[in-house]
């Protein structure tokens, strides 16, 4: 399964913040407009749609983890697949099309990420994909790193 990651523009801005998560699961991820108008307030954030084919399915967003050490890496922020295309292996492939966007776009080695310690069906993904727990915690969120 491959996706892509394109900019948010006029033309799906509408589409991206009616994505929604499962009920369940709207404690782990802040909603899409909420990071969006993030975005405002903290302007070394980048959002980026998810499209599988023609479609949107997702959502990222990139922060810097300290914008005056590039060399600390990279942040995925947020990362939401909508309930509807749950259970396709979307997930996985959004995750590492985001590693490999932080890759080519910030050059750098090192991509941190949180997870709401619950959340054990995304824990469960970050580490079949690499990302190790540090043992530190971020507003609650279990931090954790992968080397690239």
């Amino acid at each position: 399964m491959t996706v892509e990651l394109r900019p948010i523009t006029a033309e799906n801005f509408r589409t991206v913040i009616k994505l929604e998560v499962r009920p369940e699961q709207s404690d782990f991820v802040a909603p899409n407009v909420r990071s969006i108008a993030e975005t405002h307030i903290y302007p070394d954030a980048e959002p980026r749609a998810v499209y599988s084919g023609d479609e949107v399915v997702g959502f990222v967003l990139f922060h810097p983890i300290d914008k005056d050490k590039p060399a600390e890496g990279h942040s995925i922020a947020r990362l939401m697949i909508a309930h509807q295309f749950q259970g396709r292996g979307l997930g996985r492939a959004a995750l590492e099309a985001a590693v490999a966007w932080i890759q080519r776009e910030r050059g750098v080695d090192r991509v941190r990420l949180s997870v709401v310690p619950s959340n054990e069906s995304a824990r469960k993904l970050y580490r079949s994909a690499g990302f190790v727990e540090t043992g530190e915690l971020d507003h609650g969120e279990l931090v954790m790193i992968r080397s690239v």
